[in-house]
Protein backbone atom coordinates (compact mmCIF):
# COMPACT_ATOMS: atom_id res chain seq x y z
CA UNK A 1 0.00 0.00 0.00
CA UNK A 2 2.62 2.15 0.48
CA UNK A 3 4.59 1.62 -2.28
CA UNK A 4 1.34 2.33 -4.53
CA UNK A 5 1.35 6.12 -2.91
CA UNK A 6 4.86 6.64 -3.65
CA UNK A 7 4.31 5.69 -6.73
CA UNK A 8 1.03 7.59 -7.37
CA UNK A 9 2.84 11.28 -5.68
CA UNK A 10 6.01 10.05 -7.85
CA UNK A 11 3.97 10.60 -10.90
CA UNK A 12 1.69 13.22 -10.18
CA UNK A 13 4.79 15.35 -9.36
CA UNK A 14 5.69 14.28 -12.77
CA UNK A 15 2.82 15.25 -14.62
CA UNK A 16 3.13 18.44 -12.72
CA UNK A 17 6.71 19.47 -13.67
CA UNK A 18 5.57 18.85 -17.60
CA UNK A 19 4.22 22.23 -18.14
CA UNK A 20 7.13 24.19 -16.39
CA UNK A 21 9.19 22.36 -18.87
CA UNK A 22 7.43 22.93 -21.52
CA UNK A 23 7.80 26.64 -20.85
CA UNK A 24 11.22 26.19 -19.86
CA UNK A 25 11.93 24.86 -23.49
CA UNK A 26 9.44 27.03 -25.52
CA UNK A 27 11.59 29.98 -24.12
CA UNK A 28 14.99 28.44 -24.87
CA UNK A 29 14.03 28.05 -28.44
CA UNK A 30 12.86 31.76 -28.55
CA UNK A 31 16.03 33.10 -26.30
CA UNK A 32 18.13 30.83 -29.58
CA UNK A 33 16.13 32.03 -32.43
CA UNK A 34 16.83 35.65 -31.30
CA UNK A 35 20.80 35.24 -30.72
CA UNK A 36 20.92 33.39 -33.66
CA UNK A 37 19.32 36.34 -35.68
CA UNK A 38 21.27 38.67 -33.73
CA UNK A 39 24.43 36.92 -34.78
CA UNK A 40 23.25 36.93 -38.64
CA UNK A 41 22.53 40.76 -38.15
CA UNK A 42 26.18 41.30 -36.57
CA UNK A 43 27.84 38.47 -39.14
CA UNK A 44 26.00 40.86 -41.95
CA UNK A 45 26.69 44.32 -40.39
CA UNK A 46 30.28 43.60 -40.03
CA UNK A 47 30.57 42.20 -43.82
CA UNK A 48 29.30 45.47 -45.00
CA UNK A 49 30.71 47.87 -42.26
CA UNK A 50 34.80 47.34 -43.13
CA UNK A 51 34.12 48.43 -46.67
CA UNK A 52 31.73 50.99 -45.83
CA UNK A 53 34.36 52.68 -42.98
CA UNK A 54 37.15 52.53 -45.49
CA UNK A 55 35.33 54.42 -48.38
CA UNK A 56 33.92 57.09 -45.63
CA UNK A 57 37.85 57.14 -44.06
CA UNK A 58 39.37 57.91 -47.42
CA UNK A 59 36.98 60.27 -48.31
CA UNK A 60 36.88 62.50 -45.43
CA UNK A 61 40.59 62.57 -45.35
CA UNK A 62 40.24 63.18 -48.82
CA UNK A 63 38.42 65.56 -48.71
CA UNK A 64 40.04 68.00 -45.20
CA UNK A 65 43.53 67.20 -46.93
CA UNK A 66 45.84 70.14 -48.56
CA UNK A 67 45.64 68.68 -52.05
CA UNK A 68 41.74 68.79 -51.93
CA UNK A 69 39.57 71.14 -53.83
CA UNK A 70 37.46 72.29 -50.86
CA UNK A 71 40.69 73.53 -49.13
CA UNK A 72 43.37 76.29 -48.86
CA UNK A 73 45.35 74.57 -46.63
CA UNK A 74 44.96 70.92 -44.34
CA UNK A 75 41.64 71.02 -42.23
CA UNK A 76 40.99 74.40 -43.21
CA UNK A 77 38.10 74.97 -45.99
CA UNK A 78 37.58 77.82 -48.47
CA UNK A 79 34.22 79.53 -48.16
CA UNK A 80 33.90 80.26 -52.31
CA UNK A 81 34.89 76.49 -52.77
CA UNK A 82 32.30 74.89 -50.99
CA UNK A 83 29.40 76.62 -52.42
CA UNK A 84 30.46 75.17 -55.83
CA UNK A 85 31.01 71.83 -54.33
CA UNK A 86 28.63 69.45 -56.23
CA UNK A 87 27.78 66.32 -56.87
CA UNK A 88 29.53 66.23 -59.88
CA UNK A 89 32.22 67.44 -58.10
CA UNK A 90 32.27 64.96 -56.11
CA UNK A 91 32.48 61.98 -58.60
CA UNK A 92 35.08 63.39 -60.73
CA UNK A 93 37.75 64.65 -57.92
CA UNK A 94 36.49 61.62 -55.66
CA UNK A 95 35.34 58.64 -57.71
CA UNK A 96 34.11 55.78 -55.60
CA UNK A 97 33.98 52.20 -57.29
CA UNK A 98 31.45 49.76 -56.46
CA UNK A 99 28.00 50.15 -55.39
CA UNK A 100 28.67 52.47 -52.45
CA UNK A 101 26.52 55.64 -52.52
CA UNK A 102 28.16 58.35 -50.87
CA UNK A 103 26.89 61.41 -48.85
CA UNK A 104 29.05 64.43 -47.94
CA UNK A 105 27.47 67.23 -45.41
CA UNK A 106 29.09 70.42 -43.47
CA UNK A 107 27.22 71.75 -40.60
CA UNK A 108 24.64 69.00 -41.01
CA UNK A 109 23.66 70.39 -44.34
CA UNK A 110 24.15 68.42 -47.37
CA UNK A 111 26.99 69.58 -49.60
CA UNK A 112 27.51 66.16 -52.21
CA UNK A 113 25.89 62.59 -53.21
CA UNK A 114 26.59 60.23 -54.83
CA UNK A 115 23.83 57.30 -55.16
CA UNK A 116 20.96 56.92 -52.76
CA UNK A 117 22.56 56.46 -48.71
CA UNK A 118 20.05 55.57 -46.67
CA UNK A 119 21.94 54.14 -43.59
CA UNK A 120 25.83 53.04 -43.82
CA UNK A 121 29.18 54.04 -41.57
CA UNK A 122 29.34 57.72 -41.03
CA UNK A 123 32.74 59.60 -40.18
CA UNK A 124 33.02 62.99 -38.86
CA UNK A 125 35.85 65.39 -39.13
CA UNK A 126 36.40 69.28 -37.06
CA UNK A 127 37.26 71.21 -40.08
CA UNK A 128 37.96 75.45 -40.03
CA UNK A 129 36.34 77.35 -42.49
CA UNK A 130 37.59 80.58 -44.27
CA UNK A 131 35.51 83.20 -45.57
CA UNK A 132 38.01 85.78 -47.69
CA UNK A 133 36.90 89.31 -48.75
CA UNK A 134 39.54 91.74 -50.71
CA UNK A 135 39.83 95.22 -48.77
CA UNK A 136 42.04 97.79 -49.18
CA UNK A 137 43.26 100.70 -47.41
CA UNK A 138 45.06 104.06 -48.13
CA UNK A 139 46.86 105.80 -45.20
CA UNK A 140 47.87 109.56 -45.75
CA UNK A 141 50.98 108.41 -43.48
CA UNK A 142 52.93 112.17 -43.09
CA UNK A 143 55.63 111.82 -40.95
CA UNK A 144 53.77 108.77 -39.56
CA UNK A 145 55.13 105.51 -40.43
CA UNK A 146 53.17 102.85 -39.37
CA UNK A 147 49.36 101.45 -40.70
CA UNK A 148 47.80 98.04 -38.97
CA UNK A 149 46.16 96.25 -41.08
CA UNK A 150 42.11 95.72 -39.52
CA UNK A 151 42.36 92.02 -39.88
CA UNK A 152 45.12 89.19 -40.23
CA UNK A 153 45.59 87.93 -44.07
CA UNK A 154 48.43 85.79 -44.83
CA UNK A 155 48.92 87.93 -48.30
CA UNK A 156 48.96 91.89 -48.95
CA UNK A 157 49.53 93.42 -52.49
CA UNK A 158 51.49 96.92 -51.65
CA UNK A 159 51.47 99.49 -54.18
CA UNK A 160 53.88 102.35 -53.73
CA UNK A 161 53.45 105.75 -55.59
CA UNK A 162 55.28 108.15 -53.58
CA UNK A 163 55.14 112.22 -54.50
CA UNK A 164 58.33 113.85 -56.59
CA UNK A 165 60.87 114.54 -53.20
CA UNK A 166 60.10 111.76 -51.19
CA UNK A 167 61.71 108.56 -51.67
CA UNK A 168 60.78 104.77 -49.80
CA UNK A 169 63.59 103.03 -49.34
CA UNK A 170 62.24 100.28 -47.22
CA UNK A 171 59.15 98.60 -46.46
CA UNK A 172 58.61 96.23 -42.85
CA UNK A 173 56.22 94.25 -42.34
CA UNK A 174 56.39 94.29 -38.22
CA UNK A 175 59.80 93.51 -37.24
CA UNK A 176 60.47 92.00 -40.80
CA UNK A 177 62.12 93.70 -43.86
CA UNK A 178 59.99 92.92 -47.06
CA UNK A 179 61.34 95.61 -49.71
CA UNK A 180 64.36 97.52 -49.88
CA UNK A 181 66.09 99.73 -51.88
CA UNK A 182 68.12 102.62 -51.64
CA UNK A 183 67.26 104.19 -55.16
CA UNK A 184 63.53 104.51 -53.57
CA UNK A 185 61.00 101.92 -53.86
CA UNK A 186 58.06 102.10 -56.49
CA UNK A 187 55.45 100.35 -57.98
CA UNK A 188 53.21 97.44 -56.95
CA UNK A 189 54.82 94.09 -55.07
CA UNK A 190 53.43 90.95 -53.55
CA UNK A 191 54.00 90.52 -49.84
CA UNK A 192 53.50 87.75 -47.88
CA UNK A 193 52.32 87.68 -44.40
CA UNK A 194 52.15 85.40 -41.39
CA UNK A 195 48.28 84.85 -40.93
CA UNK A 196 48.65 84.36 -37.15
CA UNK A 197 49.53 87.41 -36.39
CA UNK A 198 48.04 90.98 -36.99
CA UNK A 199 50.45 93.20 -39.38
CA UNK A 200 51.76 96.76 -39.40
CA UNK A 201 53.76 98.10 -42.32
CA UNK A 202 56.36 100.29 -41.41
CA UNK A 203 58.13 102.71 -44.25
CA UNK A 204 61.20 104.55 -43.83
CA UNK A 205 60.89 106.88 -46.51
CA UNK A 206 62.75 111.03 -46.59
CA UNK A 207 59.60 112.58 -46.76
CA UNK A 208 55.99 112.70 -46.04
CA UNK A 209 53.35 110.29 -48.58
CA UNK A 210 50.13 112.20 -48.76
CA UNK A 211 47.03 110.36 -49.99
CA UNK A 212 47.68 107.78 -52.97
CA UNK A 213 51.20 107.08 -51.98
CA UNK A 214 50.30 104.03 -50.55
CA UNK A 215 47.84 101.74 -51.20
CA UNK A 216 47.48 98.00 -49.54
CA UNK A 217 45.07 95.55 -50.56
CA UNK A 218 44.77 92.47 -48.43
CA UNK A 219 42.53 89.08 -48.28
CA UNK A 220 40.45 89.78 -44.70
CA UNK A 221 39.92 86.29 -43.49
CA UNK A 222 37.04 85.44 -41.34
CA UNK A 223 36.61 81.65 -39.88
CA UNK A 224 34.27 79.46 -37.74
CA UNK A 225 34.37 75.84 -36.89
CA UNK A 226 32.43 73.29 -38.66
CA UNK A 227 31.90 69.73 -38.50
CA UNK A 228 32.53 67.33 -42.11
CA UNK A 229 30.53 64.72 -42.27
CA UNK A 230 31.26 61.41 -44.48
CA UNK A 231 28.56 58.65 -44.60
CA UNK A 232 29.07 55.65 -47.25
CA UNK A 233 26.96 53.23 -47.41
CA UNK A 234 26.63 49.90 -49.35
Amino acid sequence: MIDEVARTGTLIRAQSSLPALAVALLVLTMVTGVSLGMASSAISGADREPGERRVAVSLAAGLVGGESPLTVRANALDESRIDGFDDAALETAFPVTGDTAVRVSLGGQPLATTGSPTDGTTIKRLVVVEERTREAVEPALGWQRGVTLPRRSDQATLTLQPPPGTTVETVRANDRIVLHDRTGLNGTNQIPLSRFETTTFYFEASGPLPPGSVRIEYDAIETRKETLAVTADG
